[in-house]
């Protein structure tokens, strides 16, 4: 009777410990906004803080990049300097980053006059990014950065939605990894604009 109690005690607790697994990956696979597999670069899983150094070069090299649009146009970055801009890397799987688009949409509109400029760049495949976008209208370009390319530089986030604020002057003025609040990024664009 001993034995059965104890592996029945077994059983339920392999069970519960199967089901907590499955409750975590599916909360960060599918409600975290990270794509199922292994098919993500390594590039997007490492977080690392950067110098700035570090931020400065990753600033150039997102200056220098020439990225198709939706249509198959290439656009050169560098075509927004002189604005601030913000860069933000997202895709169409991405919770996270399908959230914070309304906003960027948003403050787009309401801060384009004075010189802001969003641009969106997906890491994911373009007919997703076109789909996605019959359903959820962005006011600002979106440029296609393929998953493939995360080894360009300029391309090699940490993970997503990541977001860099440039100055007019092309410098590194700030950058987010994670979903970036509308009301933490207009104080930013606020003190941009003013200098």
């Amino acid at each position: 009777m001993n034995e059965g109690r104890a592996l029945w005690v077994a059983v339920i607790a392999g069970v519960l410990t199967v089901a907590t697994v499955a409750l975590l990956a599916y909360r960060v696979l599918v409600i975290g906004g990270l794509p199922p597999g292994d098919d993500m670069p390594r590039s997007l899983r490492e977080l690392s803080q950067l110098s700035p150094e570090e931020a400065q070069a990753e600033v150039d090299a997102i200056m220098s990049l020439t990225l198709d649009d939706l249509d198959g146009r290439p656009q050169a970055m560098a075509q927004w300097r002189g604005k601030v801009l913000v860069v933000n890397y997202w895709a169409s799987w991405c919770k996270p980053c399908i959230e914070e688009m309304p906003a960027f949409s948003r403050l787009q509109e309401l801060y384009v006059a004075r010189g802001v400029q969003f641009v969106g760049i997906g890491l994911d495949e373009v007919d997703h990014m076109r789909s996605f976008l019959k359903t959820t209208p962005v006011s600002y370009p979106l440029l296609v950065g393929v998953r493939e390319a995360t080894e360009t530089p300029g391309l090699q986030v940490k993970a997503l939605p990541y977001t860099v604020v440039i100055s007019r002057d092309g410098r590194f003025a700030s950058s987010r990894l994670g979903r970036l609040a509308e009301e933490k990024l207009a104080p930013i664009l606020d003190r941009l604009i003013a200098q």
